[in-house]
């Protein structure tokens, strides 16, 4: 199985565009910092905001499922996908070229 540079696909694909292909329902902002509810696990009060996300540092966290990470880690855990299989089908949702890792 080829590899892929994981570090490029965090540094081409923001937590925000991510957080759009989720559907993400905004219901507070400061700065950079915004609160929601949770995607990961299915928060069902419109007012939740367990779930926090830092655009500036791509990592979301959950106050009440505890899932934490960065943008791939999050796309795997909403659509129950190995961080390998998340970030091709991360990169084939924004259009991009999956970053393989060429061996010599």
């Amino acid at each position: 199985m080829p590899g892929i540079n994981f570090e490029q696909v965090r540094n081409e694909i923001t937590m925000a565009q991510v957080l759009n292909l989720i559907g993400f329902e905004l219901t507070s902002r400061c700065g950079d910092q915004l609160r929601g509810a949770c995607p990961v696990h299915g928060s069902k009060t419109a007012r939740s905001r367990s779930f926090s996300v830092s655009l500036t540092d791509h990592r979301y966290y959950c106050h009440k499922c505890h899932s934490k990470g960065h943008q791939i880690e999050l796309w795997a855990a909403v659509n129950k996908l190995s961080l390998y299989n998340a970030a091709i089908d991360l990169c084939r949702c924004v259009g991009r070229d999956v970053p393989w890792v060429q061996r010599w």
